[in-house]
């Protein structure tokens, strides 16, 4: 029991201490099994990594699988209140970008009084299509609620936290990148 009142007290606010004990509940529900929240994890890293893939690719319905219709999504200094007005930005924005590339890691899942919820950082670098010969890097947390909608899970809710931003670097002499990362949509 000291070693996991140590763990809880070692584990950042947003994992609920019930979470390092194994006895998570979700609102109103029996308590859920340690396999129950491996699924969910699995499911949560297919949409986070998901994300990145369809923004990459360019894949606008995937996308769109990815959320609900009414996702509440915050990113710094842009709240979205819906996938279309998201879409309306993000679109023209990564059109804007010669290539892009995420790189989604560190997934974590749990269940506290609000549901399911499921973090993991980004990598991101990009490129501006006026601005070839400069790269553009963040660090970035994503928080999101996952729900179930029509038999499977979505996400409902995303806050984006900054944790770094290098914007405009020069691309030194000898780095090369590819032209477009759409060539990569095709997965045979």
């Amino acid at each position: 029991m000291e070693l996991v009142a140590a763990a809880s007290r070692a584990m950042p606010p947003w994992i609920p201490p019930d979470l390092v004990r194994g006895t998570t509940r979700a609102p109103g529900e029996a308590e859920m099994t340690s396999s129950e929240l491996a699924d969910i994890a699995i499911e949560a890293m297919r949409l986070q990594n998901g994300y990145a893939r369809a923004i990459d690719t360019r894949d606008w319905d995937l996308f769109r699988a990815l959320f609900t219709p009414d996702v509440v999504a915050e990113y710094p200094g842009m709240p979205f209140a819906g996938i279309e007005q998201w879409l309306e930005f993000f679109v023209p924005f990564h059109d804007d970008c010669t290539w892009i590339q995420h790189a989604m890691t560190n997934h974590v899942v749990g269940v506290d009084a609000d549901g399911i919820w499921a973090t993991c950082y980004g990598f991101v670098e990009w490129t501006m299509r006026d601005r070839p010969k400069l790269i553009n890097r963040s660090r970035t947390l994503y928080r999101d609620r996952l729900i179930q909608q029509n038999g499977s899970w979505v996400i409902a809710r995303r806050k984006c936290d900054l944790l770094m931003h290098q914007p405009d670097a020069p691309i030194p002499d000898g780095i090369t990148y590819p032209s477009s990362v759409l060539d990569l949509a095709d997965i045979s």
